[in-house]
């Protein structure tokens, strides 16, 4: 079986088998609107079993990489205090692939394996990056298709547009839509995102990027979008790491930068097929 991820080289896309699709970046997860997975094909649900019930939820998000290969959040599999479980172990999760509904359709896989970043910190959530493999490979449709991630090192400029799509809640006490969700949003000054979280004692360190709406709230990632991608031009630019509250106008969310760990991507990819 052959396998690779699609990233961006200069202004080339690079596929080895050519397995590449060109996404729309769309207008107006927190006052998001529904879509169908058709313009999203890249991406993933992953539920969870929290009690080990065979009960499984939609609990987190990712991102096509190969056939075998799913991109998230480390901070999906960890250990709960409250189940006292420990969700790094595959027996709890399944992965849906191209449904656009949180609780139906699609295909269902088991998990192989998952590898969290091992530098992934639970406080400051610093390297919050996750590679999952699949017991069996994906069958690539209209619905099930490869994301493009960016190059290692490339920064996207301040105000860029960017689109965030998931399953997440719409509003911080309330339940996750049954369709998925889609919502503009613009990247935030480095600088400006970091001084503001400084002021609750979160770190916003150069692994890392903010987006939202700043001083204007709205748009942003919720419960039930970890994992999820950040889009820019179609590319994965980044990952729902974390935030404080949802949609909130003075702390815009925190997004691993995927750029800064493309080569850990590679790497952990080939070494785990």
């Amino acid at each position: 079986m052959r396998l690779c991820i699609v990233i961006l080289v200069g202004l080339c896309f690079l596929q080895v088998n050519a397995q590449y699709y060109n996404y729309n970046i769309l207008t107006r997860v927190i006052q998001g609107i529904p879509t169908n997975i058709d313009r999203y094909p890249i991406l993933a649900q992953l539920l969870l079993d929290a009690w080990g019930t065979q009960d499984f939820v939609q609990h987190c998000a990712g991102v096509i990489l190969t056939s075998r290969h799913v991109l998230s959040a480390a901070h999906c599999f960890q250990y709960n205090q409250n189940t006292g479980r420990n969700y790094s172990h595959p027996k709890y999760w399944k992965i849906r692939v191209g449904s656009t509904y949180r609780t139906g359709g699609g295909v269902l896989h088991n998990l192989k394996t998952i590898i969290t970043h091992k530098g992934f910190d639970n406080y400051f959530y610093t390297h919050d990056i996750a590679i999952i493999v699949v017991a069996k490979q994906f069958s690539f449709n209209s619905n099930v298709r490869q994301g493009t991630i960016i190059k290692q090192g490339v920064e996207i400029n301040t105000d860029s547009l960017c689109t965030l799509v998931g399953w997440g809640v719409l509003k911080p006490d309330g339940p996750q839509p049954e369709q998925l969700q889609h919502t503009n949003l613009y990247t935030v000054d480095q600088k400006i995102c970091a001084m503001r979280y400084n002021t609750i004692g979160a770190v916003i360190q150069d692994s890392m990027m903010c987006a939202g709406r700043v001083d204007a709230g709205g748009p942003d990632g919720c419960f039930g979008d970890s994992g999820g991608p950040l889009l820019y031009k179609g590319l994965v630019v980044g990952i729902v790491s974390f935030g404080y509250s949802c949609g909130h106008r003075y702390f815009p969310g925190v997004y691993t930068k995927v750029s800064h760990y493309t080569n850990w991507v590679l790497k952990t990819v080939q070494s785990n097929k």
